[in-house]
């Protein structure tokens, strides 16, 4: 009505910003799944010509700004990279740098999954941890560099398919393959006395298996997609800081 201040039905307290690698199915439902209605979710596809997955995350990370103005006009108050890979070969200390300055250049909070498990690491005075990884053996190397780099200590190690060669296969992955990867590792961790478990990779459905594992143990144990909605939670709802806890109730 003219005159008066409408309310928008989608989005009516933040609209944020997430992109994800063309195949992933799992990094849009999940982000929805963990916040409130009123947080509006919208989602931009990475696309890369490139037969080799490591010159497409490569080419993702440092693309960060043309990804962000695929949005148009869109009114968004936070973004999301929803790629861990990407940070993994591009390494924390460049990853920060490609961040700060499309931080700098939108205005908004950028934040990856990968920055964003470090904030939860962060958060619950983490230092050592037990990492299960959907990715091929290349890639999981890569992620165990990028954790040493960033001073937490990969006490344990796992790949939930050892024989997994292809990205692909890894948006064939369920929340199944996440739980049973969890128990696997589960003693180990208690054994070694670590201080989390991650499940690291956006296109592996974790959040079903968090929950399920929380009744099992008592480790703590995070995963990309938590972290990373918890990220973006806390960027545009900062008068709803307590509440942010309610996101790890997966986690802990």
């Amino acid at each position: 009505m003219t005159g008066e201040s409408q309310q928008a039905d989608y989005g009516s307290r933040a609209r944020v910003a997430i992109a994800v690698p063309q195949a992933n199915p799992t990094v849009e439902p999940e982000t929805r799944a963990l916040l409130p209605f009123d947080i509006g979710v919208y989602a931009t596809r990475l696309t890369h010509a490139a037969p080799r997955v490591e010159d497409r995350l490569h080419y993702y990370i440092r693309n960060l700004p043309a990804a962000i103005r695929s949005f148009g006009t869109l009114n968004i108050r936070a973004f999301g990279f929803g790629c861990t890979g990407s940070s993994y070969l591009a390494g924390s200390e460049l990853e920060d740098d490609l961040t700060g300055a499309a931080q700098k250049e939108f205005g908004i909070p950028v934040v990856t999954a990968a920055q964003a498990i470090r904030q939860s690491l962060g958060l619950l005075k983490v230092q050592r941890i037990a990492l299960v990884s959907p990715y091929p053996a290349a890639l999981s190397e890569a992620g165990y560099r990028y954790w040493e780099q960033a001073g937490i200590e990969v006490v344990i190690k796992l790949r939930v398919d050892p024989d997994l060669h292809d990205t692909h296969r890894i948006y064939e992955l369920t929340n199944n393959d996440a739980l049973r990867a969890l128990r696997a590792i589960a003693v180990q961790a208690a054994m070694a006395n670590v201080d989390c478990i991650v499940a690291s990779g956006t296109g592996m459905p974790s959040l079903r298996a968090l929950a399920a594992f929380r009744s099992e143990s008592s480790l703590p144990v995070l995963s990309s997609n938590l972290c990373l909605g918890w990220a973006l939670f806390r960027s545009v709802a900062p008068e709803l800081a307590p509440a942010t806890a309610t996101l790890m109730r997966w986690a802990i």
